[in-house]
């Protein structure tokens, strides 16, 4: 098991473990997590699915899954205030990384909130903005205003999205949709893991 100085990184093994692990994300993100459902345990995921511990008190969490495709999504990463600045953070995500590449996985996948798009940009992860529309917003309205961008233009579950292609995180991309309604900007972040 991973030691990152007095806490301890392991996988989580068992139902009881990952609902111990999800209330602690829930005192961490209590509106984010608030009425949904908490994850599901998995044997074959665990190495994806993992705690961090300091005197057998949960004080980080890192979540993630395999896709249907074989790539990966970190689904969250937490540390607890007490504990942060030590490299929690960073030894929870090598640890998911190296728990997905035993699993095959080669590329992992997060969305980020704007506060920890730094954090996992200095992990190696690179962003691309996601813009997703609803009505009353519509993408070819907002198209014109990332003519300077490369754009890719995708669907999801019948949700027009448009991924802006950037060298680099840029909020000021994300400030040119920022009070229009019906349009829900966000960084997705990617990392090719190492064979």
């Amino acid at each position: 098991m991973p030691v990152v100085g007095e806490f301890t990184i392991g996988p989580i093994q068992t139902p009881r473990e990952l609902d111990l692990a999800y209330g602690f994300l829930t005192r961490i993100f209590p509106a984010r997590e608030a009425g949904r459902p908490g994850p599901r345990f998995s044997g074959e995921q665990s190495p994806m699915m993992l705690a961090a511990t300091r005197d057998e008190e949960i004080v980080g969490v890192a979540l993630g899954h395999v896709e249907r495709d074989g790539r990966g999504t970190v689904d969250q990463v937490a540390v607890a205030a007490a504990a942060r600045g030590r490299g929690l953070g960073r030894g929870l995500l090598a640890a998911l990384e190296s728990g997905a590449r035993s699993l095959g996985v080669r590329q992992l996948t997060l969305g980020s909130v704007d506060e920890a798009v730094g954090f996992y940009e200095r992990c190696g992860y690179q962003g691309r903005l996601l813009l997703q529309f609803v009505p009353p917003a519509r993408r070819d309205e907002i198209a014109p205003l990332f003519a300077d961008c490369v754009l890719l233009e995708t669907q999801w579950q019948d949700v027009p999205q448009l991924w802006v292609q950037t060298s680099g995180v840029d909020f000021t991309l994300a400030d040119r949709v920022r009070g229009r309604d019906g349009v829900y900007a966000q960084w997705v972040m990617d990392k090719d893991l190492d064979p």
